[in-house]
């Protein structure tokens, strides 16, 4: 095993700098790999210190595409970092290697976990509480993700402690648990649409001497039919060039307000 050469100091010195500048530099050409070299620089800096060509060429090394979930970004750092300590002649080489080989896969469980599982589920909960006139669940929400981010900020040290091995050992329980992340975050997402998506269409029909509500024929049709497609026209418009959630949301209240005044909504 090779001698230390970084302290917990300069670790958290990396950390610090990757959590603040990840998404900062993002762009088209290489994503996130501008604020990968400036929070790994500390590292290399004190590793070949003594050899500023060696640091210049490293960097435009790094400099390479990089993109993966922000959060989970900390451990693939730590692990290049272990890699790097090691001074091998390859060691970028195998760290570049290592970063774009993870990068993928950990950015599906990033997004299956922490975008869609946590947030879904206790945005639920938290919906639900608020609709009966508690805050409780707003607060319940906060503290498990804080508790999340704080998981992922710590496990940067057990990377690199660990090194390679702490990520690529579990690549198949990884992604074991990415699929059951997904079902059980669209499994949500669906019974969100069918019981907190609320629409009414109060249009009435007259066929002879029965009346009926579209909302009713359309329920004996496909139950909460309107509640799926509203969703839908929303996810696909969202989807469009120019298009933001704050033009929605105005969409949205502006087409309900037209269809409420039509008698179309209710």
């Amino acid at each position: 095993m090779s001698e230390k050469i970084l302290t917990k100091k300069d670790l958290s010195r990396c950390l610090n700098r990757y959590v603040l500048s990840r998404q900062m530099c993002f762009n088209y050409e290489n994503m996130q790999a501008g604020g990968w070299v400036w929070a790994i620089y500390p590292a290399l800096e004190k590793i070949y210190g003594d050899n500023p060509e060696v640091i210049k060429e490293k960097n435009k090394q790094y400099f390479q595409f990089y993109n993966t979930h922000p959060w989970i970004g900390n451990l693939i750092l730590g692990a290049c970092i272990a890699i790097e300590e090691t001074k091998d002649p390859d060691a970028t080489e195998a760290a570049l290697a290592l970063r774009t080989g993870l990068m993928g896969p950990l950015a599906g469980i990033g997004d299956a976990i922490i975008w869609v599982m946590f947030p879904t589920i206790f945005g639920a909960i938290a919906a639900y509480q608020a609709l009966e006139g508690s805050i409780m669940g707003y607060f319940i929400a906060q503290i498990v993700m804080w508790i999340v981010w704080a998981i992922f900020y710590f496990g940067f040290y057990s990377a690199y402690n660990a090194g390679v091995s702490f990520i690529t050992s579990r690549a198949t329980e990884l992604g074991c648990l990415t699929d059951a992340c997904s079902v059980l975050g669209l499994a949500v997402v669906g019974a969100l649409v069918a019981s907190t998506v609320n629409i009414n269409a109060v249009l009435t029909f007259q066929i002879g001497e029965v009346t009926q509500t579209l909302q009713s024929m359309m329920d004996s049709i496909m139950p909460k039919f309107l509640n799926v497609a509203a969703v839908g026209l929303i996810y696909a418009g969202l989807g469009k060039k120019g298009m933001t959630t704050v033009k929605m949301v105005w969409l949205i209240i502006a087409v309900s307000i037209v269809l409420a005044a039509v008698g179309f909504l209710g």
